[in-house]
């Protein structure tokens, strides 16, 4: 069933990563708009971002066209069916209640770094992972510790006027994580 959830889920990552690029070709600022698209580029080319990609273009995800209130409302129905919320709500309520569920996410990573990933047995690490948007069911319980880490990390640097990042990350970090059958 997890499979079955995910490839739900997934059909809709093309169209975030897609939106994210257009919203970017808005931005009036040549630098970062420009790193965005790279980003977006990559991420679309098959390639995983790092995490000091994306810590550089925080800045544009609190207060500009790409924040949650600023998004386009297919843009935003596309995030909330990542998070496996329902689309067909008003925009207010869609970005209202995909901002806290990003936000209830980041509390979750506040205490699972404070508590420590060695606590988590592999079935917990599993869920804690699929949770934030990567399918865990074909990987080893290290490559999941892996991502796992490498998400809290960013999660636990952002602010919570930043959630827009946290939500589009679960789709960039995830989109082209290695999810072969092995």
């Amino acid at each position: 069933f997890l499979d079955a959830y995910d490839s739900i889920r997934r059909h809709s990552y093309p169209d975030v990563v897609r939106s994210l690029a257009l919203a970017a070709s808005s931005l009036p600022e040549p630098e970062p708009q420009e790193l965005l698209q790279q980003l977006c580029a990559q991420v679309q080319g098959g390639a995983q971002p790092h995490l000091a990609q994306l810590l550089a273009v925080r800045s544009l995800f609190s207060g500009s066209l790409l924040a949650l209130n600023g998004l386009q409302v297919d843009h935003v129905k596309a995030l909330s069916q990542v998070l496996f919320l329902t689309p067909h709500l008003p925009a207010f309520f869609l970005r209202h209640r995909l901002r806290s569920h990003v936000l209830e996410i980041q509390h979750l990573d506040h205490a699972l770094l404070h508590l420590g990933l060695g606590q988590l047995s592999e079935e917990e690490l599993r869920a804690a992972c699929y949770l934030r948007g990567l399918n865990s069911t074909h990987l080893g319980q290290a490559e999941c510790r892996a991502w796992l880490e490498r998400w809290l990390r960013l999660s636990c640097e952002l602010q919570a006027s930043e959630a827009s990042l946290l939500a589009h990350s679960m789709v960039l970090l995830s989109l082209n994580y290695s999810q072969a059958p092995k």
